[in-house]
């Protein structure tokens, strides 16, 4: 049974402030520091944050109005190719950006001098991080806006039913299910677990004792976006793979139908995944949190000594006022 449409708008809409406010937090956070915005390591992060916040104002933002109204924001075939378009690249871009920031990481743990010049930095992290952006833009402008479709825009459906015309050619729907999304999740999940076992191997294999807390933030890091790939990506595109190469698709097409809604929580929750490996964080709060309690606590002190100050003062005058008539 399909999820009804108003259900899934609620889905979207509830974590949707929230995960923008992070997102917008987290990019502030890396970009105003100089030292952080040119960090190699923060470079993959604040991509993935900036396209994620362009998937979310667009895409996830279109998709709250269909799923109130049961009909695309604009009736044009304009809108339409421009939202199958930035709906599909952006989701693509997202994977492939994930997934080659689980490879890098190896890298810049066990392999840090492969970015000891210039050039070694050029290939290994620039070029990298351009073709993850460049080849979905390329390969959803061809299949969607430059070969021709006969499909019919209808305004009743998702994306006005455009991605329909990847579907129609079976080589091109099994290209995009097992190179833009399968391959991805399936390298997020395998060199993020691997990552943390080699860690860990690394340090028994040099006789240290493994602390297991040491590991807590890596832990909390990889298994979360880990889990969110193999849960939620990887069961419906090997569907999608399947009906590329044959399977009819009225073999569970309400589940791909869920599971496919259900890509859009990777996006909205992964800012809250990262937010915890944002650099000085808990440093820069705790210092927020206690100047604030300084704060409150040094004024009720100031006024209290203002207090104590008058009434040494008034107590000198009546004192001088009493010798005076004395006199």
């Amino acid at each position: 049974m399909v999820i009804a449409n108003t259900i899934r708008a609620w889905l979207l809409l509830v974590p949707l402030i929230p995960s923008t406010m992070v997102t917008i937090f987290n990019l502030y956070h890396l970009l105003s520091s100089r030292a952080l915005r040119t960090a190699l390591n923060n470079h993959i992060i604040i991509l993935l944050l900036s396209v994620g916040l362009i998937e979310i104002l667009t895409d996830v933002v279109w998709n709250i109005y269909f799923l109130r109204t049961n009909n695309s924001l604009s009736s044009t075939p304009t809108f339409c190719n421009i939202w199958a378009f930035i709906s599909s690249s952006t989701f693509v871009i997202i994977y492939i950006l994930m997934a080659w920031a689980s490879i890098e990481r190896h890298i810049l743990v066990f392999h840090s001098n492969w970015f000891a010049t210039v050039r070694s930095r050029f290939f290994f992290h620039y070029v990298p991080l351009t073709i993850c952006i460049v080849w979905p833009i390329i390969f959803y402008s061809l299949t969607l806006l430059i070969l021709p479709c006969d499909y019919p825009f209808y305004y009743n459906k998702r994306q006005c039913g455009r991605y329909t015309c990847i579907y129609l050619v079976n080589w091109v729907g099994l290209c995009d299910s097992i190179v833009n999304y399968i391959i991805p999740a399936l390298v997020v999940v395998i060199f993020s677990v691997a990552l943390l076992a080699r860690v860990i191997y690394h340090k028994y294999q040099i006789h240290q004792r493994v602390t297991w807390r040491n590991y807590k933030k890596l832990v909390a890091q990889l298994l979360p976006i880990s889990a969110l790939y193999l849960c939620l990506l990887f069961p419906p595109m090997t569907l999608y793979a399947a009906y590329s190469t044959g399977l009819p698709r009225t073999v569970a097409p309400d589940y791909f139908s869920d599971g496919v809604f259900f890509w859009f929580w990777i996006i909205l929750f992964t800012p809250f995944a990262s937010v915890t490996s944002l650099p000085d964080l808990q440093t820069k709060c705790r210092r927020l949190f206690l100047l604030r309690r300084a704060t409150r606590a040094i004024a009720p002190q100031t006024l209290t000594m203002n207090r104590l100050q008058t009434q040494q003062v008034g107590t000198i005058a009546r004192n001088v006022h009493t010798r005076t008539l004395n006199k």
